[in-house]
C-alpha cells in the first residue's frame, strides 16, 4: 500500500508543478518525497512529504519512546500526554532531525522547507491536531484522489496510470 500511495501523493505533486524525488534515503532512514518548484517570482518553494495511509488503524501514527515496556509499536491506549509528547517527537524524527535537514540541505541549498503530511484513517485524531500545532500541514488522501480524479492534467510519474483508474472510476462508479 505504501508505494501506491506515494505514487499517487507523487503523481499529484507533479501535477501542482513540483519536481519530485521520492526515497531519499540517509542511514536506515529515508523521507518519502521531496519536492520543489519555482514560485512565480522565481524562489524556489520546497516540501517534505511524508505519506501514512492506512483505512483500518490499529496502531498510532507515532512510536513510543525507546524505553516503553510495552515496545515502541504497541497499540495501548495512550493518555493524552503521551499521544502529545509521541507526535512532538515524530515531527522531530520525521522532518526536523539533522540528518534530515543536512540532506535537503545538500540536494537543494537555501530552501526554506514547509512539511506536509499525507494521510487517510488515523487511530487517534489527536495526533493530527498535534502534528498540525508543530506546523506540519496535513492532507487527507480522500482529497488526494479528488485532484488526481480530474481528467487532462499532465501526467509524469508511475502514478499516472493510477490516476486514470481514480479518474475512470469517479466518471464510471457507482
Amino acid at each position: 500500500m505504501a508505494l501506491l500511495a506515494e505514487s499517487l501523493v507523487e503523481e499529484w505533486l507533479n501535477r501542482e508543478g513540483f519536481f519530485t524525488i521520492r526515497g531519499v534515503k540517509h542511514g536506515v532512514d529515508e523521507m518519502d518525497l521531496l519536492a520543489v518548484r519555482a514560485d512565480p517570482n522565481g524562489t524556489i518553494v520546497g516540501w517534505h512529504v511524508e505519506v501514512q495511509i492506512s483505512f483500518r488503524p490499529i496502531g498510532f501514527i507515532a512510536k513510543l519512546p525507546k524505553a516503553s515496556p510495552t515496545g515502541r509499536l504497541s497499540a495501548r491506549k495512550r493518555s493524552v500526554e503521551e499521544v502529545e509528547a509521541c507526535a512532538k517527537e515524530w515531527v522531530v524524527a520525521k522532518f526536523r532531525a539533522q540528518a534530515k535537514v543536512a540532506m535537503r540541505e545538500q540536494l537543494w541549498p537555501g530552501v526554506a522547507w514547509v512539511f506536509h503530511f499525507v494521510h487517510a484513517n488515523v487511530r487517534d485524531p489527536h495526533e493530527l491536531e498535534v502534528f498540525a500545532r508543530e506546523g506540519v500541514i496535513l492532507h487527507p488522501f480522500h482529497a488526494i484522489l479528488s485532484s488526481l480524479s480530474k481528467r487532462g492534467a499532465f501526467s509524469a510519474s508511475a502514478g499516472g496510470d493510477l490516476a486514470e483508474i481514480v479518474a475512470y472510476y469517479k466518471a464510471h462508479g457507482t
